[in-house]
Order: structure tokens, then C-alpha cells, then sequence
């Protein structure tokens, strides 16, 4: 018998000894170490096997109070923190969304056309809503995609010159919120269920046009 018929046998059966291998083991002490490895391993699977370890439950200390005050007092602060940034968030990037849409329209600042009352009806109607705005103030009117839906995008003549009136009757605000964003001025004002936006380049006035935009849109109630 060779080592390599021998480690075969003894990898079958670690406690066997037959005759061959014994006197194989006898000349060999590289397999007869080889022998004994496996004879112990096979010696600790079995009594695995017959005697499962107990599981042993560890007490569980509580902590000292100043400890769980702190963490208490910790994961409250936290809590107040993350309620605060999730409630300035959707505003503020309702507003960065609304300057992007506008920056995505150049030319509508620029529109010397006054458009058809009916052509302004239609748009309007298309977003579900009812506008009683002098059609003769508004100088650009389109049906955009906007957060999913389709929105009035106005461009009206005021006194201070022209402003971007975007009707969103999907987007709630709380508050009349004024923001500042990549060089244009604007408020978010709430009408409703919905909301508009209303901005101008620069430093331009709006309070009036957005306070009499508040009072002047209506929401459809069949829209969707």
C-alpha cells in the first residue's frame, strides 16, 4: 500500500485499521500524522453529534439611567431635526424645480403677442383650471409635463414688467414662501389644494401679481 491509498482509506473511514494500512502506518509517519488528524476530527464530529451544546443566555445589564436619559434625550433631538429638514425640503426643491423649468423656456420672457382668450382657455383647461386674469395681461401661455401633470406656464405683463406664473394644482404648500434661485425672484403661494409659483429676474416687484394670482385661480373639480 502507497501513501496515496492509504490517505484514501483513512479519509473514508479515519477509525478503520486493516491490516495494510497498519503496517503502512508502521514504515510512514507523515500518514501516520495524517492517521491522527483525522481520527480526532471524526472523534470531535461524533460527539457533536451525540451531545449538542446548550445554549447559554447571557444576562442582559441595563445601562445607568444618566445613559438612557442621554440616548432618550439624543435620538428626540435627532428626531426633531430630521421632521425639520423634511419640512423645508419639498419647498425648496419645488422651487428649484420651477426656475429650471423656466430656464428651460428662455424665449417666453421675450413673447410681444398677446395669445387668443380662447387659446388661453384651452391650456388652462387642459391643467384643470379656471383663471379670471384679463387674458389682455397675459403675453405667453403653454401646457407643460411638470412633476407628472400638465401646467399652466403664464407669462403676464405687470407694471414692474414680465413675470412667469406657473398654476400647479398638484403641489400643496403650507405658506406664502418667498425664495431666491439662480438669479431669479419668486414666491410659492398657496391656492387651495394646489399652489402657484410666481417669479421675475432679478429683484423684480411680485407681491401684487402673486396676491391677485392667489385670489384668481380656481381649480377644476373633474381635473386630473
Amino acid at each position: 500500500m502507497n501513501c496515496q491509498e492509504a490517505r484514501l482509506q483513512i479519509g473514508a473511514d479515519p477509525m478503520a485499521h486493516s491490516a495494510e494500512l497498519q503496517e503502512h502506518l508502521e514504515g510512514c509517519a507523515d500518514c501516520r500524522r495524517f492517521h491522527a488528524e483525522m481520527g480526532a476530527f471524526e472523534a470531535d464530529i461524533r460527539r457533536a453529534l451525540a451531545r449538542p451544546p446548550q445554549l447559554q443566555r447571557r444576562a442582559r445589564v441595563a445601562p445607568p439611567l444618566w445613559r438612557q436619559l442621554a440616548l432618550a434625550a439624543s435620538v428626540a433631538a435627532a428626531a426633531v431635526l430630521l421632521a425639520g429638514v423634511w419640512l423645508l425640503r419639498p419647498t425648496e426643491s419645488l422651487a428649484r424645480e420651477v426656475v429650471a423649468h423656466v430656464q428651460g423656456e428662455p424665449n417666453s420672457w421675450f413673447a410681444t403677442e398677446h395669445i387668443s382668450a380662447a387659446d388661453i382657455d384651452a391650456k388652462l383647461r387642459q391643467a384643470g383650471v379656471v383663471l379670471d386674469i384679463n387674458s389682455d395681461q397675459i403675453m405667453y401661455a403653454q401646457s407643460c409635463w411638470f412633476r407628472g401633470h400638465y401646467v399652466p406656464h403664464l407669462v403676464v405683463q405687470t407694471a414692474h414688467g414680465p413675470a412667469t406664473v406657473i398654476i400647479l394644482k398638484h403641489e400643496p404648500v403650507r405658506t406664502r414662501q418667498a425664495f431666491q434661485e439662480s438669479g431669479f425672484s419668486g414666491e410659492l403661494v398657496p391656492v387651495g389644494t394646489g399652489s402657484i409659483a410666481v417669479l421675475t429676474r432679478g429683484d423684480g416687484n411680485i407681491d401684487d401679481l402673486a396676491a391677485q394670482m392667489q385670489q384668481e385661480v380656481h381649480w377644476m373639480p373633474d381635473a386630473h
